[in-house]
Parts: structure tokens; sequence; C-alpha cells
């Protein structure tokens, strides 16, 4: 059985930002597709892991490191393979590069499989997940970022009701969605001056539609620390880790 996935894409204008590069929320779509499409392969994507076998697979942590930018109307080659197995999560890797082979994103995710009916953790052995697969090596070993946050509402850069918009097949807030509601915290003009080279998600609770959130940001230097809380509870955490000048 084959150990990973791999395709050519383009970036459309789908897949670009206003500068036509292939951002974090933009990097978080295509990974979301090429994520399904690896568990595809396996019969197990969510959306038929929902119907055969009441799961569907949900992100908890997502890191992605910059080497280089892809550009609106490049094409490259996109890589994912799991790279560690446990009781309860699946860890994939996934590698965007030129098509003469050299990296220019690197992305590892930690995925566990949720309950569609109590959203309970499942144990990767109630999946059709295949465990006898041929694991290869990880391109992508930075450690996720594990900083305690306690952010109030002096760091409060701006609220967001949860629409129909930013939901799901799961009925809750899409991953991406967050990012695109982090990136909205400032101005164009932050971006051009504090281009991203790493970014770090961390997804702890679920937001359901109707819900008030608060976006809470705290920058020191080339660190930027995001906050999402539905009242007390804490939605997501990020990390940033910016450059400076123009990508």
């Amino acid at each position: 059985m084959e150990n990973y996935y791999e395709k050519e894409q383009h970036i459309t204008a789908a897949f670009s930002d206003r500068r036509c590069e292939l951002d974090v929320y933009h990097a978080t779509l295509l990974f979301q597709d090429v994520m399904t499409e690896l568990f595809h392969q396996y019969q197990c994507d969510a959306v038929r892991l929902s119907k055969t076998h009441a799961a569907v697979w949900a992100v908890a942590r997502s890191k992605i490191r910059y080497l280089g930018m892809p550009l609106w109307n490049e094409r490259v080659r996109v890589r994912a393979f799991p790279v560690k197995v446990t009781s309860v999560t699946i860890h994939i890797n996934i590698q965007v590069e030129t098509l003469e082979g050299e990296p220019l994103l690197l992305c590892r995710q930690e995925l566990c499989a949720i309950d569609v009916n109590d959203h309970s953790l499942r144990r990767v052995e109630s999946t059709p997940f295949p465990r006898d697969l041929s694991l290869l090596p990880p391109v992508m070993t930075e450690p996720f970022q594990r900083k305690k946050l306690a952010l109030g509402e002096e760091n409060l850069a701006y609220r967001h009701i949860i629409r129909t918009s930013d939901t799901d097949m799961n009925h809750h807030m899409n991953n991406a969605a967050y990012v695109r509601l982090l990136l909205d915290a400032f101005p164009s003009e932050f971006w051009d001056e504090h281009p991203i080279r790493a970014f770090d998600i961390h997804y702890i609770n679920e937001g359901q539609e109707g819900e008030e959130i608060a976006i809470l940001q705290d920058c020191q230097g080339k660190d930027l620390d995001f906050q999402v809380k539905s009242g007390d509870r804490t939605l997501i955490k990020a990390h940033l880790e910016l450059g400076e000048g123009q990508a």
C-alpha cells in the first residue's frame, strides 16, 4: 500500500493572497485538501469515515515553516505522508517543493479521530486507517509550540460572530477560518513589514455557529501570540515567528 500521497499543484488565484503568494491561510486550505486526499487513498477520509464509522478526523496541532515562497501561477509538488501512528493520533508531514525538488514549505500535523455523536476521542484502530504502513522519515521535526497564554481584554484585537461560511462538515468553525481571523487582526501594512516565517496553531475547543469570539494578540518583537476565546473558553492558541521587510 502506498505510504504517501503526491501531486503537482498549480498555485492559482484560489490559493493566493493579495500579494499573489501562498500565505498561511491559503496554505492551510491546500494542506486540508492534501490531507483529505491522503486519507482518501486509505478509504478513510472524513466524509467517508463519518458515514461508515461515525467518526471524523480533527487536526489537533499544525506547524508550518517557510523556506521559500510559492507564488501565483507557479507549479509546485506537494507530498503528504504519515510519519508516526499512536493509539489515538496520526502524525503527518507535508512538503511543498519546486518541480526541481527545492523545499518551499514544511508542515507537520497531529490528527485524531473524533466520534460524530458525542465528540469523544476515538482510537485509531477503530478506523480503517492502515496500521501496517511502512512509515517514511519526517522532513519536519521542529517541536510544536507549547506556550502558556493568558491573554485578556487588554490584548483584544476585535470580536467576531461565527457565521455559516466559517463552519465545515463537522458543524464547527473550520481550521482555516481561524487562520483567516488571525491575519485580519492586523492591517495589510503590518504583514508587508513582518512576513511570517513560521506558524504554529493548537486547536483546543470547537467554536459553534452563532458564538461571539474574541481574537486576542500579543506581539513582542518577532514573536506574535494569538489566543481566540469564547467567554473564558480557549478555542485556539497560535504562535507566529515574524521576519522583517518583504518576504
